[in-house]
């Protein structure tokens, strides 16, 4: 019983602490992209020709910073708080009642959280970020006749991106060589 209670808590120090560092990159990046995004729209309204095109793709692509978090945050972040408060009212003077049930709960949240870290981390998130900016910069290369402001959209977006990826905090993926792989 005491191993339970001790691998539960565990899980919940590691999903609060990676939930915590999460929420600053979160929004850090929120606010990155909402200024990019910002900043690019500003700039193609006051420039003309090749430089408002590059400007109209940048803010375009730019949007996809603050959609995609708003659209999928990342899973710690309400998971650290479902488990808190799981194990806040199952705590009674001190101990943690049903604390077996309660590391089960705590390692179903930790594999949602390496599952969901994977995916944001995994070759597929920077295979969309690379081939999306390199397509962006082939559509300026290609349709626009724009090859320098094709090629700066391909790096810099791409280098965008991979700061974005690299990042992220996964300490749901560093909490699993805790020993609570579980199941997953």
């Amino acid at each position: 019983m005491r191993g339970c209670e001790a691998n539960a808590r565990a899980i919940a120090t590691a999903l609060d602490a990676d939930a915590r560092r999460t929420r600053v990159w979160y929004w850090a990046w929120m606010a990155a992209g909402t200024a990019l995004l910002a900043g690019q729209g500003v700039l193609a309204s006051v420039v003309h020709g090749d430089e408002r095109v590059e400007f109209v793709a940048g803010a375009a692509t730019s949007v996809f910073i603050p959609a995609f978090l708003a659209l999928h945050p990342p899973s710690v972040l309400d998971d650290a708080l479902v488990l808190d408060t799981r194990l806040d009212a199952t705590t009674v003077d001190g101990r943690l009642g049903d604390p077996c049930i309660a590391r089960e709960r705590a390692r179903e949240l930790l594999a949602r959280d390496v599952a969901d870290q994977r995916l944001a981390t995994g070759w597929v998130a920077h295979s969309l970020v690379i081939g999306g900016n390199i397509a962006v910069g082939l559509l300026l290369a290609l349709a626009f006749h724009d090859g320098w402001g094709g090629g700066k959209q391909a790096l810099g977006g791409s280098v965008v991106g991979e700061l974005q990826i690299l990042t992220l905090p996964a300490g749901a993926l560093k909490a699993r060589g805790l020993g609570f792989e579980g199941s997953f």
